[in-house]
Order: C-alpha cells, then structure tokens, then sequence
C-alpha cells in the first residue's frame, strides 16, 4: 500500500478511534480509566484519584499525539513549506480536539473541559513535532553514514 493512501486513511482510523470513546458514556468510561489506574498502581504507589487523573489526562495527550503525528505524515505530501505543514497538521489535530469536546458535552456522564482541549493540542503539537525532530535526526544519520 502506497504511504501517500496509508496516512490518511491512518489518519481517520485514529479520528474514529477517539470519537469513538469520546462516545461512551462517563460511568462506563469512568470505569475502564479506574480499572487502569488500579493496575499501574500494582507498580507505583499513587492515590486512586491522582492516577485516574494521570491516565485520564495521559490517554488524551496520546491519542492526540498519534492523531498529530498520522495527520503530518498525511499532509506531507500535498504541503512542501514546513512552517505550512506544521501549523497545518497541529491545527487540524488541535481542532478535532476542539470539536471532540464539544462532542463529549452531549454524551451522557461526560463533561466539555477546556483543560481537555489544552491537552488535546499539547499532544498533536508534540505528535507534530516529534516528526519533524525525527526528520532531522533522519537526515543527520543519512548524512554520516553516506561519506
């Protein structure tokens, strides 16, 4: 499969992906983010309520990375300038983010949170990023290794 169809697609697998349990409703949500927290603290020593907290606010940088990232990579073909592809791909993760919260206002048991939305931008920034910095290094490795 060529990567130029593999990223978006990717890309909308992870957008469903997210709206998906952004669908679920807050008790059963709730309680998968507890079952969660109570096996990680199996490992480390955390109040239940600061680990759900963590994993919660953990899981929303992460989808949200992988989201930024798939987007880049889907972009990058249609966008040359770098400083377009970048503020292009944050702000199209960084929107979902937006609208997914707005979504999750809807569903019952789940709440619209602000901090959420700053979260959900912090990660497809870094997912951004983290393309970018991982091009350089490419490059940089590609360039010791050919003289």
């Amino acid at each position: 499969m060529k990567m130029k169809i593999f990223w978006p697609i990717l890309s909308i697998l992870a957008a469903g992906g997210i709206f998906f349990s952004s669908s679920i409703p807050g008790e059963y949500s709730g309680n998968a983010s507890m079952r969660i927290a109570d096996w990680v603290r199996n490992f480390m020593p955390i109040q239940p309520a600061t680990m759900n907290f963590l994993v919660r606010k953990g899981a929303h940088f992460t989808v949200y990375f992988i989201l930024g990232f798939c987007v880049v990579n889907a972009l990058k073909y249609h966008v040359k300038n770098k400083k377009s592809l970048f503020a292009m791909a944050w702000g199209i993760a960084a929107l979902y983010g937006v609208f997914d919260e707005i979504h999750q206002y809807f569903i019952p048991g789940r709440v619209m949170s602000v901090r959420d939305m700053l979260i959900n931008a912090a990660g497809a920034m870094a997912g951004v990023a983290v393309f970018f910095l991982g091009g350089k290094i490419w490059l940089k490795y590609l360039s010791r290794n050919s003289k």
